[in-house]
């Protein structure tokens, strides 16, 4: 059985993955960047497809978890990568869901 840590880490780079491949999708279409940052989005999304199945839960459960972790780790790469704070508003609503993920994943049962 995987541990909490080890299933957090898989959940972020699972973020990472998708919000840096969804990025260089964005700086392609809306940025007029080169295909290249095209190919290697869908090949970045591609890779994260796979991180969550590493999980030890069943695909809807590994799915709404990874929502509230998605939420707070596009608050960071705003804040990192577009240097777009999130407001205070933004922060709440991150951490509630940040509270739904721990409830629903991390309990045992």
């Amino acid at each position: 059985m995987i541990d909490s840590v080890e299933s957090l880490v898989l959940f972020f780079l699972a973020a990472l993955f998708e919000i840096g491949g969804g990025y260089l999708v964005w700086l392609w279409l809306r940025e007029n960047k080169r295909a290249v940052f095209g190919l290697l989005g869908g090949l970045t999304l591609a890779i994260y497809g796979i991180i969550p199945t590493f999980q030890p839960a069943h695909f809807g459960r590994v799915y709404a978890a990874y929502g509230g972790i998605f939420i707070v780790s596009s608050l960071i790469w705003g804040a990192l990568i577009d240097k777009k704070n999130p407001d205070k508003y933004e922060i709440i609503g991150a951490l509630i869901a940040l509270a739904g993920v721990l409830i629903m994943f991390y309990i045992p049962r």
